[in-house]
């Protein structure tokens, strides 16, 4: 730390635990209607440490954070359902290219991700 630093961290205290502190186990709505909250360790947070609560459950119930490129939908419109009946995950990533090789690629690779059992 620098000098500055240090010196408001004496006086005031660690800022990171103040942020924690104030935000552990706290919920809000932001502008668009979904529920978020804040989980800094979590890989799919944001650099300021909140995470959409249907994001969070959807990585949870996967068992992996979520990919880039998938997003999670609720099936009944409403953004602040977030059981995991009312979620599913959707994948808004396609092959650049239209040809017939481009899209049996793309679709081993689908595959390979998230049916590898379907291969065989």
């Amino acid at each position: 730390m620098c000098q500055m630093h240090y010196r408001r961290n004496a006086l005031y205290g660690n800022p990171e635990t103040l942020i924690n502190e104030k935000w552990e186990n706290k919920k809000g709505i932001d502008s668009n209607g979904y529920i978020i909250l804040y989980n800094v360790s979590h890989p799919n947070a944001t650099k300021s440490g909140h995470i959409k609560e249907h994001r969070l459950i959807m990585a949870e119930h996967l068992g992996r954070p979520l990919l880039k490129g998938e997003n999670v939908h609720h099936k009944n419109g409403d953004r602040t359902d977030n059981r995991i009946e009312n979620l599913e995950i959707w994948n808004t990533v396609q092959p650049k290219g239209q040809r017939i090789e481009d899209k049996v690629k793309y679709a081993i690779e689908i595959l390979e991700q998230y049916a590898p059992e379907r291969l065989a």
